[in-house]
């Protein structure tokens, strides 16, 4: 593959703004454009699916000054990356006036380790629990919700603290008491936010 030098720093400058986006909300907002200048799209599609939750993501950059038309965009290229087993991406390129060359298919694989390293940090950033110190929880109350979020049973919780599984439980009580929910999953989605 030969890339021109003009190509090769714009992929680099694309590349760095990928890898440095460390909002999960921001991802695909923060870098549809520049991917779309990158190769000459008329239009950016990013899709997500996050298997464990559920939630689908689905943002679209367009090109202002790309041809209106009917919306048709007969020429695709698309990335589709799997950055954990439970989340499913892709992002497909379009534009209407010519196909995409072997080259600019070649520059859309060189994306695919970034964004999929960019998506696994930022999906791992989601599981990582807040510090609790701000809310109305006891200590052993915050490190009893950490552990649920880390997917623990009350078995295994109560074997790692030293506790009764019972005590677990009342712990919880009173955590969903004090965070006025109902239950483990609606409690660490509180606590996420």
């Amino acid at each position: 593959m030969y890339l021109s030098l003009h190509t090769a720093r714009h992929l680099v400058s694309v590349v760095d703004t990928i890898a440095g986006i460390t909002d999960p909300e921001r991802f695909p907002e923060s870098c549809l454009a520049v991917m779309c200048d990158l190769l000459a799209s008329d239009s950016v599609v990013y899709h997500a699916r996050d298997l464990r939750t559920g939630t689908v993501r689905h943002v679209e950059f367009h090109r202002v000054s790309a041809p209106s038309g009917d919306g048709f965009r007969p020429h695709h290229v698309t990335l589709s990356v799997t950055p954990v087993p439970t989340l499913h991406a892709t992002v497909v390129f379009s534009r209407h006036t010519r196909p995409y060359t072997d080259v600019e298919h070649d520059v859309c694989e060189l994306l695919r380790e970034p964004i999929t390293s960019v998506l696994r940090r930022l999906h791992s950033a989601r599981l990582v629990v807040p510090d609790l110190q701000q809310t109305v929880l006891t200590l052993r109350e915050r490190e009893i919700v950490r552990l649920v979020a880390l997917g623990r049973t009350n078995v295994a919780i109560a074997h790692e603290l030293a506790l009764s599984p019972r005590t677990v439980a009342k712990h919880l009580e009173h955590v969903y008491r004090k965070l006025r929910v109902d239950g483990r999953a609606a409690a660490v989605a509180r606590v996420l936010g």
